[in-house]
């Protein structure tokens, strides 16, 4: 694990605030085992390698989706290497080096789109290279230019504990927990100096330490900006999850609720050992996601710092290393790990209620589940984590789509007796979708509802939904 101090355990009571209503039904498996390695190392010792604090990234541009992570080619030498995927998750372009390896580059670069580009904020050490955050540009994610310029005041940077940037209307804008661990700064714009100059960078400070894995999205339907990060200072006010507008104007910071608890008398909180999952909604509002609970995680919530509404998601508990994104139609996605399965979710598009958790299992054969990276498109999300199989650390990738809610009623009936069964999606009605009951099947009508007739078998008898492009939903009824 990272051991620059990001696994801190501290955090205090957040404010209690009015969760929306979220849905109970179990889980939906689906096959485990679809998953491509995009990278090729072959050990966890022998460069090239992937560390386990490399945090991969990944963005749609248009049709395909570039996925981009840090990688040691050799000692003092190190890479970021992409690789690009189609519409249905298919490699185009294997791995291959975005520019040639500096002395040392971040762990978790951002990659995004930006007035017609790809977009790279990143930092490093290399000659004539002062340890600002910097940027890189590609028209098509295969050459990219490395812009002599910056995005910081701060030359530590390239000492990053967190770092984000994202797309403020057309203007880059960087975030991060650079050098010292006090704080967060963050810098609007791209400068042509090295580093950018004197008085360019604003900054929150800390009263205690220690702040890391900083993130920022920006709300669509009010231009505002805001930031967030993980704090484990012993000041209870400062703890556990920080979220401030920054922009246009600073307007101070909020403890995300449920971040933190007070236990026997002290703050105490779970590092969220990679950036904070924060996502700016295409129809308007920022969302962050964190856990709640310690030491152990009751659950994932989702909180709005506009409106002050969270969203708890079912079937979380345990979970650690959060993403979020969201799709265009303004649904959002999530991703996390719970020992060596990979769980998703997602909303409805107005983003006020989940559907059902889909597991994808992991790649074969993994030992261990480090960083994660989600990217939302139509339908559905593209999905990466780095694992370690046979002793070594890669990164993989697959799709996934929105998980089905099946529900019966009764749960318990008579041989023979009626099961009215309904399917949604995040609380829509979903019309055409294939119920199987035992050896029976029907189809949904117009309001996602069938009803079948229980088989002449007794015991609990399993209950699958399947429509195509979703992720089967599954319950079981028990029959006397």
């Amino acid at each position: 694990m990272d051991m620059r101090a990001r696994q801190a355990h501290i955090v205090i009571t957040g404010v209690i605030a009015l969760a929306v209503a979220a849905g109970t039904a179990p889980a939906a498996m689906a096959a485990p085992g679809d998953w491509t390695q995009l990278s090729q190392t072959s050990s966890a010792t022998a460069y090239p390698k992937l560390r386990n604090i490399d945090q991969p990234t990944i963005a749609w541009f248009g049709p395909s989706a570039q996925v981009l992570w840090s990688q040691s080619q050799s000692p003092g030498s190190q890479s970021y290497l992409t690789a690009i995927l189609d519409g249905n998750g298919a490699v185009t372009t294997p791995a291959t080096e975005a520019f040639p390896a500096w002395q040392t580059l971040t762990d978790n670069p951002t990659l995004f789109a930006l007035g017609g580009q790809r977009f790279l904020s990143f930092s490093g050490l290399n000659p004539g290279r002062s340890g600002a955050q910097y940027f890189a540009t590609s028209p098509d994610g295969l050459a990219w230019s490395v812009s002599s310029g910056s995005m910081s005041e701060t030359q530590s940077a390239y000492a990053s504990y967190g770092s984000d940037a994202i797309d403020n209307a057309g203007t880059p804008l960087w975030v991060g927990n650079a050098g010292s661990t006090t704080g967060i700064r963050w810098h609007l714009g791209t400068s042509a100096s090295n580093p950018a100059p004197a008085g360019s960078d604003q900054s929150y400070t800390l009263g205690g330490c220690c702040a890391y894995s900083a993130a920022a999205a920006r709300d669509a339907a009010t231009g505002a900006v805001y930031a967030a990060f993980y704090s484990n200072s012993s000041a209870t006010t400062e703890n556990g999850i920080q979220v401030g507008q920054i922009l246009p104007t600073a307007a101070g910071w909020m403890q995300a609720p449920g971040s933190t608890q007070i236990e026997n008398g002290r703050a105490s909180s779970k590092s969220t050992d990679q950036m904070v999952a924060m996502v700016g909604r295409p129809g308007g509002g920022v969302y962050v996601a964190y856990v709640v609970g310690y030491p152990t995680t009751k659950n994932l919530r989702v909180y709005n710092p506009v409106t002050g509404a969270t969203l708890d998601v079912p079937g979380s508990e345990g979970a650690r290393t959060v993403s979020m994104s969201a799709e265009p139609d303004g649904r959002l996605w999530l991703t996390w790990q719970r020992g060596n399965k990979v769980l998703a979710v997602h909303t409805n598009p107005a983003a006020t209620r989940f559907g059902s958790v889909g597991s994808w299992g992991a790649p074969a054969g993994t030992e261990y589940l480090w960083k994660s990276a989600i990217a939302g498109t139509a339908g559905g999300a593209a999905v990466v984590y780095t694992a370690t199989t046979q002793n070594a650390i890669n990164a993989w990738h697959t799709m996934v789509s929105r998980t089905l809610t099946l529900q019966a009623g009764p749960t318990r009936v008579r041989r023979g007796g009626n099961v009215r069964f309904t399917v949604t999606d995040a609380g829509d009605a979903v019309p055409g979708a294939k119920v199987k009951f035992g050896s029976r099947t029907g189809m949904t009508n117009a309001s996602g509802k069938v009803t079948i007739k229980a088989p002449t078998s007794g015991g609990r008898v399993k209950v699958t939904a399947t429509k195509g492009a979703y992720n089967p939903g599954r319950t079981t009824v028990r029959v006397r």
